[in-house]
């Protein structure tokens, strides 16, 4: 038992991260570690993370006990593996809680062991100095963030990051429904997951990059097309072109390859027609140009052939030839 000096509560609601606060409502609504309901927010302070203020960190304890009675470590652990769980980041796990990576510690803090190890390498570095109850009132969902819509994203198995960003409405209706149904997929892994969830990407962007990596193509090739090149690509990869190089193809080609496919060719004839369509674009436009300048000189050539006609005599003129 860590023994903890008594300090007067000092924590407000806008300092309590959103991504936690939606998660300990969220883990009040299960049955994970403790009987539903029973997750109490904690807060707590690092002697190494103070300067002229008390830099607060948070952890979930068990709402019935006493925070000087509970086991503090062990509140800290449970919180570490729920954050983690949850598709919480190193960076969030030391944001909301001050962890760090026990290897990310200096020499000299390992031979002083002057920092408490927790589990899976995190530690804390330096010691506790307080940890408080944080009242109801205060670890509460703030008003402005739609908890329904995150657990409906946690309940897709959405990351805690992407769903808090669902929550804080940083993405569409449609874009969040895209991502739930990607983190649904099979066939989505996490590093998927976080190249479709770019809010400054189209609801139709996000649609085709979910269709390429549900036949097995990797987004990130196919992120710099625009939306237009990308659907292309995708009617591509669903008509049988998987194996074409897709990626390597314009709108026009794209759509040609499709075109042929879904007329029955094999992959290979189709993607032959492509070349030859392409290659026969530049000859037509020279023969077009050619053709054009033809018509052009045939019709100078004419009118330099014409006699010259004069001008017709003015009444001046007709008077002085009849004097």
């Amino acid at each position: 038992m860590i023994a903890i000096p008594d300090n007067d509560f000092w924590i407000g609601q806008e300092q309590i991260p959103v991504d936690l606060s939606l998660l300990l409502t969220y883990s009040n609504d299960e049955d994970y570690w403790y009987a539903p309901g029973e997750y109490a927010l904690r807060v707590y302070t690092v002697d190494t993370l103070n300067t002229n203020f008390a830099r607060p960190c948070f952890a979930l304890g068990e709402r019935t006990s006493d925070p000087e009675m509970e086991d503090v470590s062990g509140a800290i652990e449970n919180t570490l593996h729920e954050l983690l769980d949850s598709g919480a980041t190193p960076e969030d796990v030391y944001r909301i809680m001050g962890l760090v990576k026990e290897s990310e510690l200096s020499p000299e803090t390992k031979e002083a062991d002057s920092y408490l190890p927790i589990d899976l390498g995190y530690c804390i570095d330096g010691n506790i100095v307080s940890y408080e109850a944080v009242p109801e009132s205060v670890a509460t969902v703030p008003e402005n963030v739609d908890y329904p819509r995150y657990a409906e994203a946690m309940e897709s198995h959405v990351p805690l990051p992407i769903a808090t960003q669902i929550a804080k409405h940083d993405f569409s209706h449609r874009q969040a429904d895209i991502l739930m149904e990607a983190a649904r997929s099979p066939h989505v892994s996490p590093e998927t997951l976080e190249t479709i969830a770019d809010k400054t990407l189209s609801s139709g962007k996000m649609r085709g990059l979910l269709d390429i990596a549900s036949v097995g193509k990797n987004p990130l090739d196919f992120r710099n097309m625009d939306e237009q090149t990308l659907k292309a690509a995708v009617s591509v990869l669903f008509h049988g072109g998987k194996d074409l190089p897709v990626t390597e193809l314009d709108l026009a080609q794209l759509r040609s390859v499709d075109l042929a496919l879904m007329d029955g060719a094999s992959p290979a004839e189709a993607m032959r027609a492509a070349e030859k369509s392409a290659s026969a674009e530049p000859e037509a436009t020279a023969a077009s140009l050619a053709s054009e300048a033809r018509d052009a000189k045939a019709a100078r050539t004419e009118l330099d052939s014409q006699p010259e006609t004069k001008d017709a005599p003015t009444r001046a003129e007709k008077a002085d030839g009849s004097l």
